[in-house]
């Protein structure tokens, strides 16, 4: 009795041969596999690997293949994956495969190369005449026609109706742009290897075809095709192909030919007998340098015979032929892979993700798409507004190069629109995200409602393509740059790797679109600014305050999931949601608030709600000042300071306090990404040294907030380890007012005898920073007292400035 796993797929090594030329088998790509991508290092890499299986053959008989990986394909019995679909006119087993397509398309590429080389050669050795050759040319002829026989099986079948090439179907085709039929006007061939296929079927039907014009012929159709490019793409690594195994006797790494003339138990391994005897002796005269030699002598002085010199000719081009011959065999019996047979394509994804194959997974965005053309119908697909708006999300994945960097964002993309449209929380496991896309997919009753969730999948593409956005890029809202300090929070965000946010924001992003009056969207971009700060002030006022993350996110998937209905707060996915408006920012800033006061952890009977138990500002404070704050995350570090030091003026001994507007702003992405305020730097340094106090190394307490200031990168090293007393001076002469003012603090500190020759240019920041010139007027030492009451002091300025964006005051 079969167990349960062997219900859902089986595994069976099997080679190359066995497993395409399977009668009544065809091969099929789904329409979400990627196109073809090899290039000519990875088909020249698969051909090298063959011949050093060929040369371990010789070595150990039974035991060398060449092995290709794993091949994981549905045996779609009921023929539900096949699109167009010309019923009975179909292979009796037709092969999905779900991995493996670029190197199975590859190998019947192989073949055909084999096939066209094996053909050309063989017809200009017909041509020729050579002494003793006509039992070799039997046995030639013989193998030809025996491999030709092979290889023409791996690339079509013969059925039992049709007319002329229409009678044979390619042994591979592609969803929705192939058709298998007899019919030739129902048959159809586009895509790149069903085409290569066909033409090869079409050529062949040719009474006495000249294979040396097949290429042309290729060239030919081509061009202006559709998809001319990869078309012309498969005609070049065919030609690769080829040059290949047009010198393979010339290979480094090929068996020695000589040596297997030599030796009939080598024939015998690969070709099941050996040589004919005249074949053998013309064969090894030669290939042996030693017999060449002794014919040269043997002729000196006398004038060559024009026959003999054909007659070496035709024999040297037999070797090209007789390496090609037990090339194709090895290739086609002992290139092996392992066939991973699935019930259903779910299954079969489970078992690929699981094996971990040789390719990059196919992201779930990618086998949601048939699903959509399967749901609106392939003549109505094209035009549809489904394919521009899944188009929006697959180029945004697509902005990435790397294949593994695709992946990551496609899973990132779906982990956030779980939340965003159903508030759920989902994994990056790629079976987990297919079944979501499905399953919510279907869960919509019509088309209009399915429209909508497709075209909410496409804002949030839209929002981390422009919104969402690092390095150098501005965030942009529906093309409106996005105004300070929101587009200096929500970089932060980014930078911070809050994603969780993301879902919420992209909500009120999407608004902006919406509108088409002028003096609406800037409204809503208004509204969208208030609601990125009001998150923004959420999160560093909980984070701050505490070691870890405590369940952040937690309050945010609430939010997405079940909303905060007392504060009139709706779920806000847009699944559950529905067509009702976005809450104010004065409802989400409430919700926020309530859950910053919110003991740590309430039950309620159905669910858990988790809140950061801050009951206000002096509370908060000193939670905060207490943190290591650097340890927990620099970039939270830096926010804070930065928050901290906007528009601050310079105390007696050391002390900031709030100015007047502009006059030391810091709250905007330029100086975000800018230089001057780029460095976190620690006052006392994190290694311990002499003049220090030695309070500050206790428990890490030098990483907290107080002692923590922003420098411009440059001067970082500068400033070094040295000690309270010199590195107090440093910090007013890198923020002077003027450089003459930073010479004279250095000059002042040489002519106290301290070292200042490394210091040099670097120091000065070239403009005043009086939050950094204030560390310069701190009177007495600079202890773990000096570091909290400087920490009270930023954190109060922190608070200062960020509690209104959150609603408190």
């Amino acid at each position: 009795m079969p167990s349960p796993g062997q219900k859902i797929f089986d595994a069976e090594s099997e080679g190359l041969y066995d497993f395409v030329s399977k009668n009544g088998r065809g091969l099929y790509i789904p329409p979400y596999q990627r196109d073809y991508a090899w290039d000519k290092t990875n088909v020249e890499r698969l051909i090298d690997d063959t011949i050093q299986g060929l040369n371990a053959l010789l070595k150990r008989p039974d035991e060398s293949i060449t092995f290709i990986g794993t091949i994981i394909a549905m045996n779609d019995s009921k023929k539900s994956t096949i699109s167009p679909l010309v019923k009975n006119q179909v292979y009796t087993q037709v092969m999905s495969v779900i991995d493996g397509q670029q190197r199975l398309t590859t190998l019947l590429m192989l073949c055909l190369a084999l096939l066209l080389e094996i053909e050309v050669q063989w017809a200009e050795l017909k041509k020729g005449k050579a002494k003793d050759s006509e039992e070799a040319r039997q046995w030639l002829e013989t193998r030809v026609n025996d491999m030709r026989g092979l290889l023409s099986q791996m690339l079509s079948e013969r059925q039992n109706n049709g007319e002329g090439e229409f009678r044979h179907f390619p042994k591979m085709i592609r969803a929705f742009v192939d058709t298998w039929s007899y019919e030739a006007d129902k048959a159809k061939y586009d895509s790149p290897i069903a085409w290569l296929l066909f033409e090869f079927v079409r050529f062949r039907e040719e009474q006495e075809p000249n294979w040396a014009k097949f290429p042309n012929m290729l060239k030919e159709t081509a061009e202006g095709a559709a998809n001319e490019g990869q078309r012309k793409h498969f005609i070049k690594m065919l030609k690769v192909m080829r040059d290949k195994l047009r010198n393979l006797p010339g290979d480094d790494e090929f068996p020695e030919l000589l040596g297997i003339v030599q030796d009939g138990d080598k024939q015998d391994t690969l070709f099941g007998e050996e040589f004919p005897e005249p074949m053998t002796s013309a064969l090894e005269a030669i290939l042996s340098p030693q017999l060449l030699v002794a014919q040269a002598a043997a002729l000196d002085g006398a004038k060559p015979n024009p026959e003999d010199a054909r007659s070496k000719k035709w024999w040297e081009a037999s070797t090209n032929l007789v390496a090609l011959l037990f090339f194709s065999k090895f290739a086609l019996e002992r290139i092996t892979l392992v066939v991973v047979t699935a019930t259903t394509e779910d299954f079969a994804f489970d078992v690929f993700e699981a094996l971990n194959t040789t390719g990059q997974p196919l992201t779930a965005l990618e086998t949601f798409v048939p699903k959509v053309v399967q749901s609106v119908g392939m003549t109505k697909y094209n035009s549809s507004e489904e394919k521009k708006q899944l188009e929006i999300a697959g180029e945004y994945i697509r902005r990435v190069n790397r294949a593994d960097e695709r992946q990551k964002r496609s899973a990132d993309l779906l982990v956030a629109f779980a939340l965003a449209e159903l508030g759920e929380k989902r994994s990056k496991n790629l079976a987990d995200q297919r079944r979501f896309m499905r399953e919510a997919f279907d869960a919509y009753g019509d088309r209009r409602q399915q429209q909508e969730f497709i075209r909410h999948l496409a804002e949030l593409s839209r929002f981390f393509d422009s919104v969402w956005v690092n390095g150098a890029d501005k965030p942009k809202v529906d093309g409106l740059p996005l105004p300070d300090p929101a587009a200096l929070c929500l970089r932060f965000l980014v930078d911070f790797g809050h994603t969780i946010t993301a879902p919420l924001l992209a909500q009120y992003a999407a608004e902006v679109g919406v509108q088409k009056d002028p003096v609406e969207r800037k409204k809503a971009l208004g509204v969208f600014c208030e609601v990125v700060q009001a998150v923004t002030a959420f999160t560093v006022l909980w984070r701050a305050s505490r070691s870890t993350t405590d369940r952040i996110d937690e309050v945010y998937r609430s939010l997405m999931g079940d909303g905060s209905p007392e504060h009139g707060v709706p779920a806000l996915a847009r699944g559950k949601r529905g067509e009702g408006p976005l809450p104010s920012v004065k409802s989400v800033q409430a919700a926020l608030v309530a859950r910053l006061q919110a003991a740590r952890i309430q039950a309620d009977g159905k669910s858990k709600k988790y809140g950061a138990n801050i009951a206000g500002k002096a509370e908060w404070i000193e939670k905060t000042v207490s943190q290591p704050l650097w340890e927990i995350n620099v970039t939270l570090a830096r926010f804070v300071l930065l928050v901290a030091f906007h528009d601050v003026v310079e105390g007696p001994d050391g002390h900031l306090t709030r100015g007047k507007a502009g006059c030391n702003p810091t709250l905007s992405l330029d100086a975000w990404v800018g230089e001057q305020l780029a460095t976190v730097e620690h006052i006392a340094p994190r290694t311990k040294s002499n003049g220090w106090a030695l309070d500050l190394y206790g428990d890490d307490e030098y990483e907290r907030l107080g002692n923590l200031t922003l420098v411009p990168t440059r001067c970082n090293s500068s400033l070094s380890n040295r000690s309270w007393d010199q590195k107090r001076f440093l910090f007013a002469a890198l923020s002077a007012k003027t450089e003459g003012e930073a010479q004279a603090v250095l000059k002042s500190l040489a002519e106290a005898g301290v070292d200042v020759s490394e210091v040099g240019s670097n120091l000065y920041a070239g403009q005043y920073l009086p939050h950094v010139h204030a560390i310069g007027s701190v009177k007495g030492d600079w202890n773990l007292e000096a570091v909290n009451a400087r920490g009270r002091e930023l954190a109060d300025l922190v608070w200062q400035r960020l509690a209104p964006w959150v609603g408190m005051v």
